[in-house]
Parts: structure tokens; C-alpha cells; sequence
């Protein structure tokens, strides 16, 4: 038995560890194309292109683990059955499950490394390239002035500006619009009719001339306060050179399990007391941060969900079974995917509870594996009796005593 399971874990490692990084490197080419958009636009040292894909590393990982072991598990079994290795096990008594037990032991090891990277390392990970990503929107603002264009390079602070023309003698910003605090709920609106980007000890500074400010009513009544100004000075919170700096950020994703069950009995605790001033961004952060929740343990299962399904699918393949095996890993690989997808959807948008709806591809996904694991012993064991019942009776021929 122990001979049996190195011998199918030297199988299967091998093609693991190339399908974990051939989906590494292509889930990371995406953020790829977008990080060198950034940093090109931004002429920041490439030094800091390196450091963010390093941090966004663990994510694609994640990612990366479910998905290799399923196309390895179809790989080595489909090499198997390609070679007629199976057949000869069956001959010589091995059954099913003596396959199965190594390979269902690596996928729930890899789905204990896996919850422990989405438990330790991702946070850590997430908020650091969340981090330099701010820094970097941060520094250098006069690269990404863009005339009529809303600019979103503040928008985690709840902070959005735009204006729609140069005047090509003052150079001055012409109709500046701002949006402050669009988070909370209590939007601000400033007008102006010109301005001028420039620095202050490095930061930058816009100072708007001749508009108006307006804010909701303190009073929780409708209507806004219209406040006039000949001039007013707003900082950015931008740099002139990319400056690093501590960032603690509330996202779910940057949380660990322990602070994101914190976080989500704080916003139950706010919408309980004011039942009859709830807003809808409020019940929006609740339901995103239980669906995050859910995710950082219905993810790592997808390891065990796809072993349940890939060794009778592996055991299927008879010919070609390297091709056809990656081929069947695809295929299911985006289902599985695909389902997340939809469940994440509905969890955000209330339609489903969201554990249930983070747990769909796993119970979708392992349910049709086990119906497969059964008819796979159904089968085997309905061979076994035909094949018993068309022994030929041994027929012993006695001379009649004379």
C-alpha cells in the first residue's frame, strides 16, 4: 500500500507543480498588463512594478492551488489508464479506493495550505499592494489631468474631481467640479469656475477661486446649504515624489477571519440600531464582507471538490488521456469558476445567503463527483458478478463402477 502511494504521488506532483505555475503566470499576466498601464502613466521606478506583483502574488496562488490539483489528478490518472496501468492493478486485486486514498489525502492537504494562506498571508499581501497602489495613484497628479474626465485616483478616500477645459493664457483649470464623502451617505458638491493645481511642501494643492460649496442640511432635513467663496484651498493628498506610508484599510479582503467576524457584527450592531435609517450602502458592506467571509473557507475546499470529481473522471479516460484529461480539467475548471462567479453575485446582491451562495460551486461540483464515485463501484461491482456468473461449472466425468 505505501508503494502504491508514493507511486501515485510521484505521479501527481510533478504535474501539479507545472499546472500551478502555468495558471499562476496567466492569472498574474492580467494584473500584469494593468500594474505596467499604471506605472507607465504614473513614471514610476520599475523597482515598484516588481514589489507589487510580489504582493499580489499570494492571490493568484490561491487561486492556482484548486485548480492544478484537479488538471494533476486528471494527468496522472489519465496517464494510468493511457498505459493500461489501471488495468493491470485491477488484475492484480488493487481496488478503486487504493487509488483514491493518496490522491484525496494531497487534496486535502492542499486545502489545509491553502485556508492557512488565505488566513495569514493574503491580508498581509492585500493590504501591502493595496498600500503601494495608493501611494502611486498619489504621486505625481499632473500626468493624469485629463480634460472632462472624472478622475477616481482619490476615490477609496470618497473623493472624485474633474474640470472641463485649460485656459491656454492663465493655464488656470476651468469649472472645476468636486464630489466629497460619497461613502457615507452625506455627499458634498464644490463649484468653481477656475483653479490651480500646485505644491506645498511636496503635497498637492488645488486652490479654487469664485464658486459655491453644497451640503446636505445638518438637521437631517432635505435640502442643502449653499456656502459662496472667492477663494478656497483643498489638498489632494497627493505627491510630488512617491512618498511609502502606513495604510489600514477596513476592506474585507485585507482582513483575517477573527477581525472580518468583528467587522461584521459591528455593521449588524449599527443597522439593529438604526433599523429605520438604513442605507443601502451600509446593508451593500454588510453583505459584501459576509460573502467575503464565506469565501475564505469555501475557496480552499475547491481542492478537496475537485479531487472528489477528478478521480472517477481521470479513471474515464482510456485513450489520449494526457489531452483528454486537460481538456475535462478545463471544462470543469470553468464551471466550478463560473458558478463562483454567479454565487458571488447573488451573496452581494442579497438574492442568496451568502454562505450558501459561496458554497454552491463546492456542493455542485463535489455532488456530481461522488454520483460519479458511485457508479464507478456500481460498475465495478456489477462486472464482478458477470463475470462470476459466466464461470463454466467444472463437471467431473466418473466412470460407472462396472
Amino acid at each position: 500500500m505505501k508503494i502504491l502511494s508514493r507511486y501515485c504521488l510521484k505521479e501527481f506532483i510533478p504535474p501539479f507543480l507545472i499546472a500551478l505555475l502555468c495558471f499562476t503566470c496567466i492569472i498574474l499576466f492580467d494584473e500584469l498588463f494593468r500594474l505596467v498601464k499604471l506605472f507607465v502613466k504614473k513614471g514610476v521606478n520599475p523597482f515598484y512594478l516588481m514589489e507589487s506583483l510580489l504582493y499580489v502574488m499570494p492571490a493568484t496562488v490561491v487561486l492556482s492551488i484548486p485548480m492544478a490539483a484537479l488538471v494533476a489528478i486528471l494527468l496522472a490518472l489519465g496517464r494510468f489508464s493511457t498505459d493500461s496501468e489501471i488495468m493491470a492493478m485491477r488484475a492484480h486485486g488493487i481496488a478503486f479506493h487504493q487509488l483514491m486514498i493518496p490522491l484525496i489525502s494531497a487534496t486535502v492537504l492542499l486545502s489545509a495550505i491553502d485556508l492557512v494562506m488565505m488566513e495569514y498571508v493574503l491580508p498581509k499581501a492585500t493590504l501591502a499592494s493595496v498600500s503601494l497602489k495608493r501611494d502611486i495613484q498619489r504621486h505625481n497628479p499632473a500626468l493624469i489631468l485629463e480634460e472632462g474626465t472624472v478622475m477616481k485616483e482619490l476615490q477609496t478616500e470618497g473623493k472624485l474631481w474633474m474640470y472641463e477645459s485649460t485656459d491656454p493664457k492663465t493655464e488656470r483649470l476651468q469649472n472645476v467640479k468636486i464630489w466629497d464623502q460619497i461613502y457615507p451617505g452625506q455627499p458634498r458638491l464644490t463649484l468653481a469656475k477656475t483653479a490651480t493645481l500646485g505644491y506645498d511642501n511636496g503635497n498637492a494643492k488645488l486652490t479654487l477661486y469664485d464658486g459655491e460649496t453644497y451640503e446636505p442640511q445638518t438637521d437631517g432635513s432635505e435640502g442643502f446649504r449653499v456656502t459662496h467663496f472667492q477663494q478656497q484651498h483643498i489638498s489632494l493628498d497627493f505627491t510630488k515624489d512617491l512618498q511609502r506610508g502606513e495604510y489600514k484599510s477596513q476592506h474585507p479582503q485585507t482582513m483575517r477571519v477573527g477581525e472580518l467576524k468583528t467587522h461584521i457584527e459591528k455593521l449588524e450592531k449599527s443597522i439593529n440600531l438604526k433599523p429605520d435609517r438604513i442605507s443601502e450602502y451600509t446593508v451593500n458592506k454588510l453583505r459584501y464582507s459576509k460573502v467575503e467571509f464565506h469565501k475564505k473557507f469555501a475557496l480552499p475546499f475547491a481542492c478537496l471538490a475537485f479531487g472528489i470529481i477528478g478521480i472517477p473522471l481521470g479513471f474515464m479516460v482510456k485513450k489520449n488521456g494526457r489531452m483528454i484529461g486537460f481538456g475535462i480539467g478545463l471544462a470543469v475548471i470553468l464551471l466550478y469558476y463560473l458558478l463562483l462567479q454567479i454565487g458571488q453575485n447573488s451573496g452581494i446582491n442579497g438574492k442568496l445567503h451568502p454562505a450558501f451562495a459561496m458554497w454552491i460551486p463546492n456542493i455542485v461540483i463535489g455532488v456530481i463527483g461522488m454520483v460519479l464515485i458511485m457508479r464507478m463501484f456500481g460498475e465495478g461491482k456489477l462486472k464482478a458478478m458477470q463475470k462470476k456468473e459466466r464461470k463454466i461449472p467444472l463437471v467431473v466425468n466418473r466412470k460407472a463402477e462396472s
